[in-house]
């Protein structure tokens, strides 16, 4: 089990070029795999057992990368929200209390945080 990470400003910033980068290929996966969904789902509703897709093989290799993103994000310490609209938390220890500082993908840099319990409508001016 991996020790909690606790950011500073500056280490939650540095993390953002590949955030951004990381959740556009989150989102175009995101579309690809809905792609293949649409086209594989009707071959499945008419075959009583799956007789296989050309699809298959990239529906696999999408939803491993998806999966692969998601873990490096998580193993950096950050917490990916949602891709719409890119909303990542940073764990941060203000005034001996942890909260998160709080980023979103059109964000240039980190400017809010807010308590753990308060979530995004709760977002304060750092």
């Amino acid at each position: 089990m991996q020790e909690k990470r606790y950011f500073t400003l500056e280490e939650a910033n540095a993390c953002i070029p590949e955030l951004v980068d990381e959740i556009s290929q989150l989102r175009a996966i995101r579309n690809l795999l809905a792609g293949l969904h649409a086209e594989i789902t009707p071959l499945l509703e008419v075959v009583s057992s799956n007789g296989g897709s050309k699809h298959t093989p990239a529906l696999l290799k999408a939803t491993a990368r998806f999966e692969e993103i998601l873990q490096r994000i998580a193993a950096r310490g950050c917490h990916l929200k949602g891709l719409d609209p890119g909303l990542v938390d940073f764990p941060h220890l203000h005034e001996g209390r942890e909260v998160y500082l709080c980023w979103r993908i059109n964000e240039k840099e980190i400017r809010y945080w807010h308590e753990i319990e308060d979530g995004f409508e709760g977002r304060q001016r750092l």
